[in-house]
């Protein structure tokens, strides 16, 4: 037989505790002594939890009774805080009780007391159980270790992204760790992880790659809190520019946040400089759980930044003339010779084209080729994409396509402003990016590190003040020739 009792994960509620499994216990037949000590063990262990959990949390409370043994389990939420019970119950509990621990799923611990029925010794916990003589982990091991993870590992990182994320991080495969090792085994995520000194993961970043790419983004990056500081991430980053290589990658790139500068500050001690800007990415809820959001009341935005794992080839473009100077400084920053051809006309007799909305509101207009009769293009690909629930837009094109200077006037006309570089990001060439916001959006908010990313959001916000005047003279325009033919 089985009873249960859920409720909150406080001491006052120790007294209802002990008289839920004694007189649980005594409905199930147990003799009264044994009843009351299981009782009394249950309480105290409970005084013990009240002492980790949050004040929050909920736990349930499951009795189960056979012929050889009385058993009480309580189950909790939270791995993190709860993963040193073992050593917190140590010493706590009368030497004759049966108690063990062990994990329950990825966010969970199960924490299990019981009595014989029989008068023999205590029953041995199984083997995926661990015993109170566990020793606890000497707060002084910091002997980190980078390396690549293996499938049993899988549940250990999906814990690092509950603690810091919470639930709700948007690459929800972290938390499935089938889904997880599926996408390592075929090659769409290449993990690293940071060990403690006991080899227990403290710390996960993958390159994520789509089918046939020659770039990957670094992503699902997380480091624990406890842990902070040592700069784990960039060693990460630096184990798996070793590893890209090996997977026929010319480089990888990151996304770092603009509500903080940790991550940003990762990435320069890495060697991955900003090549874009990527502003109202996402959703203003789209931050780690517990940090303080200074761009609070408009959407995310995001730095790209880069670094090539393989020396470049020196690289011909098309650079538009507004962009030319800051262009050839964001190539200085990553390391790649290149030179600016001379103005022609479009080479492609039309245009080849494609878009995408996320569900986040971002969406996408690519020009994998641009022909002719691009502003008549732009413009439709640009109704497509904001009748699809898009709030920003990016705008992508070839930088060596000699069709770009003319798609790029097209785009300032309809309020386009700068956005940076993906380099090597179409099949190993570099892409030229352009954006649209149809929301309000302060950079004075964003919090940036380097004097480049600085100089090129201010570089942005004059782009987009200029293109913005440039919308506003032609509709003036248009307006004034309806009213002198009206």
């Amino acid at each position: 037989m089985l009873s249960e009792l859920q409720l909150v994960l406080e001491p006052a509620r120790r007294e209802l505790v002990r008289a839920f499994v004694r007189e649980a216990s005594l409905a199930e037949g147990v003799p009264v002594s044994v009843a009351s000590l299981i009782a009394d063990d249950t309480a105290q262990v409970w005084l013990v939890l009240c002492t980790l959990g949050s004040g929050r949390d909920r736990a349930r409370i499951a009795l189960v009774c056979s012929h050889r043994e009385v058993r009480t389990t309580i189950l909790l939420h939270g791995h993190s805080r709860f993963s040193n019970v073992a050593a917190s119950l140590a010493g706590d509990i009368r030497r004759d009780a049966g108690i063990s621990c062990r994990e329950h799923g990825i966010d969970g611990w199960e924490v299990s007391l019981h009595r014989s029925l029989t008068g023999n010794a205590e029953p041995p916990p199984s083997a995926a159980e661990a015993p109170l003589s566990t020793p606890a982990v000497p707060a002084a091991a910091r002997d980190y270790v980078i390396d690549l993870p293996q499938r049993s590992d899988a549940a250990a990182i999906a814990r690092c992204f509950l603690e810091v994320y919470g639930h709700h991080y948007v690459h929800s495969e972290v938390f499935s760790t089938h889904r997880y090792w599926d996408k390592v085994e075929s090659g769409e995520l290449v993990p690293a992880v940071a060990r403690d000194g006991q080899g227990e993961v403290i710390g996960h970043v993958a390159l994520e790659r789509e089918p046939g790419a020659l770039v990957a983004e670094r992503g699902e990056a997380v480091v624990l809190s406890a842990y902070r500081g040592h700069h784990l991430l960039e060693r990460m980053t630096a184990r798996l520019s070793e590893e890209a290589p090996k997977h026929g990658l010319h480089g990888i790139y990151a996304e770092p946040l603009t509500i903080h500068t940790f991550s940003q500050r990762n990435d320069e001690r890495a060697g991955m400089p900003v090549c874009a800007v990527l502003l109202g990415a996402n959703p203003e809820s789209f931050r780690p759980k517990g940090v303080a959001c200074p761009t609070a009341g408009q959407r995310q935005s995001y730095l790209r930044t880069f670094r090539f794992v393989q020396k470049p080839a020196a690289r011909t473009i098309y650079a538009p003339a507004p962009y030319r100077e800051m262009l050839l400084k964001l190539y200085t920053s990553l390391g790649a010779a290149v030179s600016v051809a001379a103005p022609t006309a479009a080479a492609a007799s039309e245009s080849r084209t494609g878009i995408k909305v996320n569900d986040r509101g971002y969406g996408v207009v690519n020009f994998e080729r641009i022909g002719p009769n691009v502003a008549i293009e732009l413009s439709q690909a640009l109704r497509d994409v904001r009748g699809l629930g898009a709030s920003s837009v990016q705008l992508s094109a070839p930088i060596g396509d000699p069709g770009l200077p003319l798609l790029t006037d097209a785009a300032r006309g309809l309020g386009f402003f700068f956005c940076g570089l993906g380099p090597a990001f179409a099949d190993g060439t570099d892409t030229f990016l352009l954006q649209l916001l149809s929301e309000p959006l302060d950079t004075r908010k964003l919090q940036l590190f380097t004097d480049l990313t600085k100089e090129l959001v201010a570089f942005i916000d004059l782009d987009r003040a200029a293109t913005a005047q440039k919308v506003r003279d032609a509709t003036s325009s248009r307006s004034s020739r309806a009213n002198s033919t009206g």
